[in-house]
């Protein structure tokens, strides 16, 4: 069997990795372009070395967002190209008592501030350790134009892998490389173990002929995704900063698919739900969002009218982009599933009280 990556080697083989690639697309049950099924081998390929290669070096970290929500567990029908990956922020808090660390490093504001520029540090320097340890592993492929680099200006979050293309779209609403975000100040567990594999192994004709990655990796509890999920809309339609729409309508449409198909998690997890709102108000704390009073059943999910136009737009960029495996639901539909959704989570989290 060929290795999928051979291909990448020569000019010849990558011509031919491309008449694959036009193959499986014409093939694909989810209707995933070219380019799509091209990034997602090296979405995987990277999965796989993080957590079957010991690149993280040990730490607590889960794979969540997007990509885990479509590949983990099948509750999304679009195509997430980035890798959300949080380090149980405990990990890079210098301390073996958690709960002590904990209690020192949220006693007061002043204390949360200096936590959170030690904790950056920390972050950053990781990264760079990491960037290098990945640069070289991604060396031994041979492979010209595949390489990882720290984007400037975000303290060690931001990863790009480049990978040399040979499918491309017009218009396409996908970012080139490969973006790992990582995060320091979260959780990195619970997690659940789950296998991933790529969008070309669906395709008996390529899958019986090549070797394609396929990867095990921990993935973000459901319970805790979900309240992740839900107050991050909380907080984009609370906070009193400008927010920069371009790729958010993703978390909507991904919360509202979430909602609806999730068989694993719920969001009647109150230990979920207490953990994730003490994290972020500790951690996260943003201008006009208060977290806790998601708490008291004031959830809020629906934007204000500006901001909703904006989103939509987004949205409609993303649809026509062809980011989803299906011709999915309007934005309006969205919405309006969502907005009932509020209530009823609402109605459920003041009968708490």
């Amino acid at each position: 069997m060929m290795d999928i990556f051979d291909y990448y080697r020569t000019e010849a083989k990558r011509a031919e990795l491309k008449l694959i690639l036009d193959y499986a697309a014409q093939n694909s049950a989810r209707g995933l372009a070219a380019n799509f099924l091209e990034k997602d081998i090296w979405v995987t390929e990277i999965l796989r070395l993080l957590y079957e290669e010991d690149l993280l070096d040990g730490h607590d970290v889960a794979f969540k967002g997007g990509t885990a929500l479509s590949k983990c567990y099948s509750t999304i029908e679009r195509f997430s190209e980035d890798i959300d990956l949080s380090i149980h922020w405990a990990d890079l808090a210098e301390s073996d008592d958690e709960a002590a660390a904990w209690a020192q490093t949220t006693k007061s504001r002043n204390q949360r501030d200096k936590f959170r520029r030690a904790q950056g540090k920390r972050l950053e320097a990781w990264a760079n350790d990491f960037v290098q340890r990945l640069n070289g592993r991604l060396s031994d492929y041979g492979i010209e134009g595949l390489s990882a680099e720290i984007e400037e200006g975000f303290g060690g979050e931001k990863i790009d892998i480049h990978f040399p293309h040979v499918a491309f779209q017009d218009g396409s609403y996908q970012l080139e490389h490969v973006l790992l975000e990582f995060g320091g100040r979260n959780r990195g567990r619970p997690t659940v173990s789950k296998p991933v594999t790529t969008y070309l192994s669906e395709i008996d004709e390529v899958s019986k002929s090549h070797t394609l990655p396929k990867a095990a990796v921990e993935a973000y509890h459901p319970d805790y995704i979900i309240w992740e999920k839900l107050t991050a809309l909380h907080q984009f339609c609370t906070q009193e900063n400008p927010l920069d729409t371009v790729r958010l309508s993703r978390h909507w449409y991904d919360v509202d698919c979430i909602l609806r198909n999730l068989k694993e998690g719920t969001y009647q997890s109150t230990e979920a739900l207490e953990n994730v709102v003490a994290m972020k108000s500790a951690r996260w704390a943003t201008k006009g969002v208060s977290f806790e009073d998601i708490l008291s059943g004031e959830l809020v999910l629906i934007p204000p009218d500006g901001l909703l136009k904006e989103i939509k737009r987004d949205y409609d960029q993303s649809v026509s982009g062809g980011m989803f495996f299906s011709a999915p639901d309007s934005f309006a539909d969205i919405i309006e599933r969502l907005a009932e959704q509020q209530g009823q989570i609402n109605g459920f989290l003041k009968g708490l009280r």
